[in-house]
Protein backbone atom coordinates (compact mmCIF):
# COMPACT_ATOMS: atom_id res chain seq x y z
CA UNK A 1 0.00 0.00 0.00
CA UNK A 2 2.77 2.40 0.90
CA UNK A 3 4.47 1.45 -2.33
CA UNK A 4 1.44 2.48 -4.33
CA UNK A 5 1.15 5.86 -2.56
CA UNK A 6 4.81 6.48 -3.20
CA UNK A 7 4.35 5.87 -6.96
CA UNK A 8 1.31 8.19 -7.16
CA UNK A 9 3.08 11.03 -5.31
CA UNK A 10 6.14 10.70 -7.53
CA UNK A 11 4.05 10.87 -10.70
CA UNK A 12 2.35 14.06 -9.46
CA UNK A 13 5.64 15.73 -8.72
CA UNK A 14 6.95 14.88 -12.19
CA UNK A 15 3.88 16.44 -13.90
CA UNK A 16 4.20 19.61 -11.81
CA UNK A 17 7.85 19.95 -12.73
CA UNK A 18 7.05 19.61 -16.51
CA UNK A 19 4.23 22.40 -16.65
CA UNK A 20 5.80 25.78 -17.46
CA UNK A 21 5.11 28.60 -15.14
CA UNK A 22 3.15 31.41 -16.90
CA UNK A 23 4.95 34.73 -16.51
CA UNK A 24 2.98 37.42 -14.79
CA UNK A 25 1.55 39.97 -17.25
CA UNK A 26 2.91 43.40 -16.52
CA UNK A 27 0.17 46.03 -16.26
CA UNK A 28 -0.15 48.25 -19.37
CA UNK A 29 1.49 51.60 -18.89
CA UNK A 30 -1.01 54.39 -18.35
CA UNK A 31 -1.38 56.57 -21.40
CA UNK A 32 -1.36 60.24 -20.42
CA UNK A 33 -3.42 62.68 -22.51
CA UNK A 34 -1.32 65.70 -23.41
CA UNK A 35 -2.69 68.84 -21.81
CA UNK A 36 -2.48 72.08 -23.76
CA UNK A 37 -0.50 74.74 -21.96
CA UNK A 38 -2.70 77.29 -20.27
CA UNK A 39 -2.14 80.80 -21.57
CA UNK A 40 -2.56 83.30 -18.78
CA UNK A 41 -5.49 85.66 -19.41
CA UNK A 42 -4.42 89.14 -20.37
CA UNK A 43 -6.66 91.91 -19.07
CA UNK A 44 -8.15 93.92 -21.94
CA UNK A 45 -6.98 97.50 -22.01
CA UNK A 46 -9.84 99.95 -21.45
CA UNK A 47 -10.98 101.73 -24.59
CA UNK A 48 -9.64 105.26 -24.71
CA UNK A 49 -12.18 107.90 -23.85
CA UNK A 50 -13.33 109.76 -26.96
CA UNK A 51 -12.04 113.26 -27.22
CA UNK A 52 -14.65 115.72 -25.98
CA UNK A 53 -16.48 117.48 -28.78
CA UNK A 54 -15.65 121.10 -29.08
CA UNK A 55 -18.62 123.26 -28.25
CA UNK A 56 -19.76 125.51 -31.05
CA UNK A 57 -18.98 129.10 -30.22
CA UNK A 58 -22.08 130.96 -29.12
CA UNK A 59 -23.13 133.70 -31.48
CA UNK A 60 -22.25 137.12 -30.17
CA UNK A 61 -25.01 139.36 -28.92
CA UNK A 62 -25.64 142.47 -30.99
CA UNK A 63 -27.20 145.87 -30.28
CA UNK A 64 -25.46 146.26 -26.92
CA UNK A 65 -26.55 142.77 -25.88
CA UNK A 66 -30.24 143.17 -26.74
CA UNK A 67 -30.13 141.11 -29.95
CA UNK A 68 -29.74 137.43 -29.10
CA UNK A 69 -29.42 135.40 -32.36
CA UNK A 70 -30.32 132.15 -30.56
CA UNK A 71 -33.98 133.25 -30.40
CA UNK A 72 -34.11 133.25 -34.19
CA UNK A 73 -32.05 130.14 -34.90
CA UNK A 74 -28.73 129.28 -36.49
CA UNK A 75 -27.32 130.17 -39.86
CA UNK A 76 -28.53 133.74 -40.36
CA UNK A 77 -26.56 136.95 -40.71
CA UNK A 78 -28.29 140.20 -39.87
CA UNK A 79 -27.96 143.27 -42.05
CA UNK A 80 -28.18 146.75 -40.54
CA UNK A 81 -30.57 149.25 -42.06
CA UNK A 82 -32.46 152.47 -41.46
CA UNK A 83 -36.18 151.71 -41.19
CA UNK A 84 -35.34 148.31 -39.65
CA UNK A 85 -32.24 148.22 -37.45
CA UNK A 86 -31.35 144.55 -38.01
CA UNK A 87 -33.02 142.28 -40.55
CA UNK A 88 -32.65 138.98 -42.41
CA UNK A 89 -34.91 137.76 -45.23
CA UNK A 90 -34.66 134.29 -46.76
CA UNK A 91 -33.29 134.65 -50.32
CA UNK A 92 -36.05 134.42 -52.91
CA UNK A 93 -38.83 134.65 -50.33
CA UNK A 94 -42.30 135.17 -51.82
CA UNK A 95 -45.30 135.34 -49.50
CA UNK A 96 -47.84 135.91 -52.27
CA UNK A 97 -51.02 133.87 -51.82
CA UNK A 98 -50.17 132.75 -48.32
CA UNK A 99 -51.92 133.39 -44.99
CA UNK A 100 -50.01 135.11 -42.18
CA UNK A 101 -51.21 134.26 -38.67
CA UNK A 102 -50.52 137.06 -36.19
CA UNK A 103 -49.74 134.96 -33.15
CA UNK A 104 -49.92 136.55 -29.67
CA UNK A 105 -46.48 137.73 -28.66
CA UNK A 106 -44.31 136.04 -26.06
CA UNK A 107 -43.87 137.55 -22.61
CA UNK A 108 -41.16 140.24 -22.44
CA UNK A 109 -37.62 138.94 -22.02
CA UNK A 110 -36.13 142.19 -20.58
CA UNK A 111 -32.47 141.58 -21.41
CA UNK A 112 -31.36 144.97 -20.08
CA UNK A 113 -30.48 144.75 -16.39
CA UNK A 114 -31.78 147.24 -13.89
CA UNK A 115 -35.27 147.82 -15.28
CA UNK A 116 -37.96 148.45 -12.64
CA UNK A 117 -41.64 147.67 -12.29
CA UNK A 118 -42.74 150.60 -14.48
CA UNK A 119 -40.49 149.41 -17.26
CA UNK A 120 -41.80 145.85 -17.05
CA UNK A 121 -45.38 147.17 -17.02
CA UNK A 122 -44.66 149.19 -20.17
CA UNK A 123 -43.20 146.11 -21.90
CA UNK A 124 -46.30 144.09 -20.98
CA UNK A 125 -48.61 146.85 -22.23
CA UNK A 126 -46.80 146.99 -25.57
CA UNK A 127 -46.83 143.20 -25.86
CA UNK A 128 -50.63 143.30 -25.86
CA UNK A 129 -51.08 146.29 -28.19
CA UNK A 130 -48.26 146.07 -30.76
CA UNK A 131 -49.46 142.96 -32.66
CA UNK A 132 -52.69 144.80 -33.51
CA UNK A 133 -50.71 147.73 -34.90
CA UNK A 134 -48.69 145.38 -37.07
CA UNK A 135 -51.75 143.50 -38.28
CA UNK A 136 -53.39 146.68 -39.54
CA UNK A 137 -50.22 147.94 -41.23
CA UNK A 138 -49.48 144.63 -42.95
CA UNK A 139 -53.04 144.24 -44.18
CA UNK A 140 -52.82 147.62 -45.89
CA UNK A 141 -49.36 147.05 -47.37
CA UNK A 142 -50.14 143.56 -48.71
CA UNK A 143 -53.29 144.85 -50.47
CA UNK A 144 -54.85 141.39 -50.66
CA UNK A 145 -51.77 139.63 -52.06
CA UNK A 146 -51.10 138.10 -48.61
CA UNK A 147 -53.92 137.48 -46.15
CA UNK A 148 -53.42 138.47 -42.50
CA UNK A 149 -55.32 136.42 -39.90
CA UNK A 150 -55.83 136.48 -36.13
CA UNK A 151 -56.75 132.77 -35.98
CA UNK A 152 -54.58 130.60 -38.23
CA UNK A 153 -52.39 130.49 -41.32
CA UNK A 154 -49.60 128.65 -43.09
CA UNK A 155 -47.21 131.35 -41.84
CA UNK A 156 -46.73 132.62 -38.29
CA UNK A 157 -45.52 136.05 -37.17
CA UNK A 158 -44.52 136.18 -33.51
CA UNK A 159 -42.37 138.53 -31.48
CA UNK A 160 -41.21 139.61 -28.05
CA UNK A 161 -40.01 142.77 -26.35
CA UNK A 162 -36.47 142.45 -25.02
CA UNK A 163 -36.31 145.86 -23.31
CA UNK A 164 -38.52 148.79 -22.40
CA UNK A 165 -37.96 152.05 -20.54
CA UNK A 166 -41.09 153.87 -19.38
CA UNK A 167 -39.12 157.13 -19.22
CA UNK A 168 -40.23 160.28 -17.40
CA UNK A 169 -42.76 162.78 -18.76
CA UNK A 170 -41.61 165.41 -16.29
CA UNK A 171 -38.01 165.08 -17.43
CA UNK A 172 -39.12 165.39 -21.04
CA UNK A 173 -40.94 168.66 -20.41
CA UNK A 174 -38.38 170.23 -18.10
CA UNK A 175 -35.09 169.11 -19.61
CA UNK A 176 -35.68 167.98 -23.17
CA UNK A 177 -32.67 166.88 -25.22
CA UNK A 178 -33.56 163.23 -24.77
CA UNK A 179 -33.98 163.34 -21.01
CA UNK A 180 -36.71 161.00 -19.78
CA UNK A 181 -36.92 159.24 -23.15
CA UNK A 182 -39.15 156.21 -23.58
CA UNK A 183 -37.57 153.32 -25.40
CA UNK A 184 -38.67 149.88 -26.58
CA UNK A 185 -36.70 147.12 -28.26
CA UNK A 186 -38.19 144.00 -29.80
CA UNK A 187 -37.60 140.91 -31.92
CA UNK A 188 -40.02 139.46 -34.44
CA UNK A 189 -39.87 136.62 -36.92
CA UNK A 190 -41.94 134.88 -39.59
CA UNK A 191 -41.78 131.08 -39.75
CA UNK A 192 -43.41 128.38 -41.84
CA UNK A 193 -46.21 126.79 -39.79
CA UNK A 194 -45.57 123.20 -40.95
CA UNK A 195 -41.78 123.06 -41.11
CA UNK A 196 -40.80 125.74 -38.59
CA UNK A 197 -38.36 127.17 -41.13
CA UNK A 198 -37.33 130.74 -40.45
CA UNK A 199 -38.31 133.04 -43.32
CA UNK A 200 -37.79 136.54 -41.92
CA UNK A 201 -36.11 137.96 -38.82
CA UNK A 202 -36.14 141.51 -37.45
CA UNK A 203 -34.73 143.32 -34.43
CA UNK A 204 -35.44 147.00 -33.83
CA UNK A 205 -35.20 149.71 -31.18
CA UNK A 206 -37.47 152.72 -31.03
CA UNK A 207 -36.95 155.89 -28.97
CA UNK A 208 -39.41 158.64 -28.09
CA UNK A 209 -37.41 161.58 -26.81
CA UNK A 210 -39.74 164.52 -27.28
CA UNK A 211 -42.54 165.78 -25.09
CA UNK A 212 -44.92 165.78 -28.05
CA UNK A 213 -44.93 161.99 -28.57
CA UNK A 214 -44.80 158.74 -26.67
CA UNK A 215 -43.47 155.28 -27.47
CA UNK A 216 -46.85 154.06 -28.73
CA UNK A 217 -46.79 156.79 -31.40
CA UNK A 218 -43.36 155.63 -32.49
CA UNK A 219 -44.50 152.01 -32.75
CA UNK A 220 -47.50 152.92 -34.91
CA UNK A 221 -45.22 154.75 -37.36
CA UNK A 222 -42.69 151.92 -37.36
CA UNK A 223 -45.41 149.34 -38.08
CA UNK A 224 -46.09 151.12 -41.38
CA UNK A 225 -42.38 151.16 -42.23
CA UNK A 226 -42.06 147.47 -41.42
CA UNK A 227 -45.10 146.57 -43.55
CA UNK A 228 -43.59 148.41 -46.51
CA UNK A 229 -40.23 146.70 -45.86
CA UNK A 230 -41.84 143.24 -46.07
CA UNK A 231 -44.11 144.04 -49.02
CA UNK A 232 -41.27 145.32 -51.17
CA UNK A 233 -38.96 142.37 -50.42
CA UNK A 234 -41.21 139.35 -50.05
CA UNK A 235 -44.39 139.96 -52.05
CA UNK A 236 -44.12 139.62 -55.83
Amino acid sequence: MSRVLTLILGSALCLAAQEPVKPETAPAPAVSTPVAPVTPAVAAEPAPNPAPKALAPKAALLDDGLLDPSWFGEGITFTKGDDVDYAWVKPGLDLTGRVLFMKPWEDPAMLRKGRDGKDNAKATELTDSFPGMLRGALTGAFNGRVKVSRTDGDLILVGRFVDANAGSKAAKWLNGLGAGSETATWDLKVVDTKTGELLLAVHHRSISGTAMSNIQDKLVKWADKFATFVATRAVK
